[in-house]
């Protein structure tokens, strides 16, 4: 899986092609191992628990002691794929999935239980962003460096506050979700910043 770069996961065609090269006994051990960290402890600064509007959900322990893994950032990077537009997908910056790790963490804590993060929006497609109202034509999205998430019980705010203790890059909020990117650190309430 080494020399996977972004360009590479432009499409869905390139993800599977990275898939079907690194689907074998040790991915399939690795996706195992995975399942088995997370299943007890689906929150911490190493793991994530992702689900989608559509339900489909996702945890993953995607660092480890010598760094990211690249294999949970493929997947997750899956995840993050554009649904709405022939789920074609990036591969997704990783310190992004810190940033989220950070945050689900913080607020499990604050919770007492841990919490989903529910990703909204991860890439978006240059055409379906082109096509949102109100989208920046230079999104973040469009490189795999930004979430929309929303967090069950609490209002994008909390979220926003959460994210500002581990945030270096842009913090949008919105009514019904928290923009959140690992570009330039920026905040804004509404329409978004350029970018």
């Amino acid at each position: 899986m080494t020399g996977l770069t972004r360009r590479a996961l432009v499409g869905g065609a390139g993800l599977a092609a990275g898939l079907a090269v690194g689907i074998d006994a040790g991915l399939s051990s690795a996706v195992a191992g995975a399942v088995d960290s997370v299943r007890d402890a689906p929150t911490g600064r190493d793991r994530l628990w992702l689900t989608r509007p559509d339900g489909s959900e996702l945890r993953s322990r995607f660092r480890t002691g010598a760094g990211h893994d690249r294999t949970q950032i493929l997947l997750l990077s899956w995840f993050m794929r554009d649904i709405r537009d022939e789920g074609r997908a990036v591969w997704m910056e990783p310190s992004l999935f810190d940033l989220l790790a950070g945050v689900q963490a913080s607020m499990s804590a604050v919770h007492g239980s841990p919490l989903p993060v529910m990703v909204t929006s991860g890439y978006r497609t240059p055409e379906h962003n082109a096509a949102l109202e109100n989208a920046a034509r230079n999104s973040m999205h469009l490189y795999g460096y930004a979430a929309d998430i929303q967090v069950r019980g609490y209002p994008p705010r909390a979220v926003a506050l959460a994210a500002s203790f581990f945030s270096g890059g842009g913090i949008g909020l919105y009514d019904s979700f928290t923009h959140l990117d690992v570009w330039q650190r920026r905040t804004w309430i509404g329409r978004p910043a350029a970018g």
